[in-house]
């Protein structure tokens, strides 16, 4: 790890969330994101068919493959 930071994620209907904490790791080829992390904002994470989404409250805040 080399740093953390903050970075902007285009989601899947536009919108554009912040993810603050974020570890650099430069030897990695592809972005990960904690689910721990993510539960810690009080996120509740669902999974089902290959599809992860994560709600606060009814709304889905965020959603990945």
């Amino acid at each position: 790890m080399e740093g953390i930071g903050t970075i902007l994620i285009k989601m899947f209907d536009g919108m554009v969330r912040k993810l603050k904490e974020v570890r650099y790791v430069p030897q990695l080829k592809k972005n990960l994101i904690s689910v721990r992390a993510l539960e810690a904002l009080s996120l509740e994470i669902s999974g089902r068919n290959g599809v992860l989404k994560m709600l606060r409250g009814l709304m889905i805040v965020m959603k990945g493959i």
